[in-house]
């Protein structure tokens, strides 16, 4: 691995051109954006330890992404041949495996451009802002033990939320900023939901969740084909899962 350095507005990574490279964000912000058909859309941000690119150390196809510097960034670049040298005899299980998920991964990335695609036919950039925030609490036992019994403050968008899990492997699928202790039969997928902002308006994202989100009495997700739902003003019920799962949540706007 080698250690480089970028600066603000660099591009890292450009959407469609081709590479093998993967890198390990050390130090700064970098945003994931995506070109919609009329403008780019933020698909998330990223901060210190975390990866990205990572596509290119087992597929041969044009990058899904662009990778933008927001502030100074520092990365440890990974190739392939160091990839494959760590994977080892290994190799045969391991890689049909990654390339199945990182295709599911862009099935669900091309989700989200539909989405946002019919939020209007005039698409406007989404800004992470972190003076845009909403106040999340439980409203049952389990909720309420998943937030340590306290409210949390959310600013960072989109936050992601999905089932914790005892697999040291799952690490690769799974990646979420509130894990959630669910025991079977499961009512909260490993990667379910997320609480995004767009355009001025808060909204719940189904990231693909067996069971479904409710959001004010309304299923998105699961067996329902709509995955989107505004938040309202105020105060807000979100149910992971079933209507009898105990994860329910409030979150204020």
């Amino acid at each position: 691995m080698r250690e480089i350095h970028f600066h603000v507005g660099d591009t890292i990574i450009k959407e469609g051109t081709l590479g093998d490279t993967a890198y390990i964000l050390k130090s700064g912000t970098v945003e994931v954006r995506k070109k919609t058909k009329q403008d780019n859309i933020l698909l998330a941000t990223l901060e210190a330890e975390e990866i990205f690119g990572e596509m290119g150390l087992i597929e041969d196809k044009p990058r899904s992404a662009s990778i933008i510097a927001k502030t100074e960034v520092a990365v440890d670049e990974i190739t392939r041949d160091d990839f494959l040298g760590l994977l080892d005899d290994k190799k045969s299980f391991i890689i049909p495996v990654l390339r199945a998920f990182f295709e599911r991964l862009r099935q669900t990335n091309d989700l989200v451009v539909r989405l946002e695609n019919q939020i209007s036919s005039t698409t406007t950039e989404i800004v992470s802002d972190n003076r845009k925030t909403v106040r999340m609490s439980g409203l049952t036992k389990e909720a309420q033990n998943t937030l340590k019994n306290r409210d949390i403050v959310i600013n960072k968008f989109p936050f992601k939320v999905g089932r914790n899990s005892s697999h040291v492997s799952d690490a690769i699928f799974v990646n979420n900023d509130l894990y959630i202790n669910d025991t079977a039969p499961y009512n909260v997928s490993k990667n379910h939901m997320s609480i995004n902002f767009h355009d001025e308006q808060f909204y719940i994202l189904d990231r693909g969740s067996s069971l479904g989100t409710i959001v004010n009495g309304k299923q998105i997700g699961g067996n329902v084909s709509n995955y989107k739902i505004n938040l309202e003003p105020g105060e807000n019920t979100i149910i992971l899962g079933s209507e009898t799962s105990p994860f329910q949540f409030k979150i204020r706007v």
